[in-house]
């Protein structure tokens, strides 16, 4: 019985302390803390890094481009693939990374002569003609058009990997799943706001969310 009565003595201490001029006001518990997961979106870089080449020969161009027979003068049966950096937020473990754009326009019918529009890892330290040849890292992942302006891939796989490599930038190129389809016509997915032939940062969004 002297443990209990002193318990209950215990407790009234306790509550006169918290109270102020007989009110029943506490101090409130510290919020938990957010369980949202974390998501940061960092645009395409333009300029100099990026731009497209041909897949069968050594050259490179402005603007970007992904399909078959650029201009009259290339090559039939040759193609155009498109190269992308993006800067990588540090200490982020990545849960799901979309690649996507909103400025999607077609010429020709490459979606349906050209097959699936494909996206893989790449590393370079310069863009220039040599990197038309230059190896993936990794499988490629297919995009998915959402509208007729509208594209969007997932590169959890490709930006995980980058990331674990502690690398503070990411690198894409762009691709149909077929170089060409010889008919001699334009067959081009072009990224662009107002003019085709420019480098803009900000045509493709990298979306990464991570663990929360």
């Amino acid at each position: 019985m002297v443990s209990v009565r002193r318990l209950g003595l215990g407790l009234a201490l306790v509550a006169a302390a918290c109270s102020t001029s007989g009110s029943g006001t506490t101090t409130d518990a510290p919020a938990p803390p957010s369980s949202q997961p974390s998501v940061v979106t960092v645009m395409n870089q333009g300029n100099s890094l990026e731009g497209h080449t041909p897949i069968g020969f050594a050259g490179t161009g402005t603007g970007l481009f992904v399909g078959d027979n650029l201009n009259p003068s290339f090559p039939d049966g040759d193609g155009v693939q498109t190269y992308m950096t993006f800067a990588l937020p540090g200490g982020f473990t990545v849960a799901r990374a979309l690649l996507s754009s909103d400025v999607l326009s077609v010429r020709g019918t490459p979606f349906d002569d050209l097959g699936v529009l494909l996206v893989e890892r790449v590393v370079y330290e310069e863009f220039g003609p040599q990197l038309f040849d230059l190896a993936a890292i990794g499988p490629p992942s297919p995009c998915e058009v959402t509208d007729e302006s509208s594209v969007v891939c997932d590169v959890t796989e490709i930006v995980a990997g980058a990331a674990d490599e502690g690398r503070d930038v990411v690198q894409f190129r762009l691709r149909f799943e077929r170089v060409a389809d010889n008919d001699g016509q334009a067959d081009l997915a072009q990224f662009y706001r107002s003019d085709v032939n420019t480098n803009e940062p900000g045509l493709f969004e990298l979306t990464i969310t991570g663990d929360s």
